[in-house]
């Protein structure tokens, strides 16, 4: 077996949230720079080992629906660039192992504290605009809440106003060229 550290001050300066990969035979070990661990592996043959240094192009999140007893599939899309992926998460057997958790798990939040995302929150109108679609849920009790939310945040949003326009124009359009059509038909 053998450990590898990084000796902290060698070399060009690597951004702190940088993830450096090492990889030695089969084996694999990713950390944050910052994070000081050292990187243990497996005694192997081969001797060439490869480092990598990752950083974040983007990030992008989603909501997990608590509904967990089937598959299901979820868009993420990456902020303002145009990197997006479709991603299944679905349910493992009780008896299936889960991949261990990192020695040094992450701030989930991106390190914002509580205070600065309910200031933002505040600020764009999210909270009372949720919160006020949440009471709209609770009285309504629509059999898809998800669709009812979904649809609540989409009501007003600009571009999903353009999406149904486009939609109802080609359905008019193909209306329009089907009465067309069995017009000719009965010539």
């Amino acid at each position: 077996n053998m450990e590898i550290k990084l000796i902290p001050g060698t070399g060009r300066r690597v951004p702190d949230e940088a993830i450096l990969s090492i990889k030695a035979g089969n084996a694999r070990r990713q950390a944050a720079i910052s994070s000081g661990r050292p990187f243990r592996f497996p005694k192997s043959k081969d001797l060439l080992m490869k480092f990598e240094i990752l950083t974040t192009l983007a990030s992008g999140y989603f909501v997990l629906k608590p509904d967990a007893r089937k598959a299901r599939q979820y868009k993420v899309e990456f902020g303002a660039s145009d990197f997006a992926c479709a991603v299944e998460v679905k349910p493992m057997d009780a008896g299936a192992a889960a991949a261990p958790a990192p020695a040094a798990a992450e701030d989930d939040a991106g390190g914002v504290s509580a205070k600065d995302a309910k200031e933002y929150l505040e600020s764009k109108g999210v909270l009372q605009f949720v919160q006020a679609g949440l009471a709209a849920l609770v009285q309504e009790r629509p059999a898809d809440p998800f669709a009812f939310m979904a649809r609540h945040c989409l009501n007003g949003n600009a571009a999903h106003a353009a999406e149904e326009a486009r939609q109802a124009e080609a359905a008019a359009r193909a209306a329009e060229e089907a009465r067309q059509r069995e017009e000719a038909r009965q010539l």
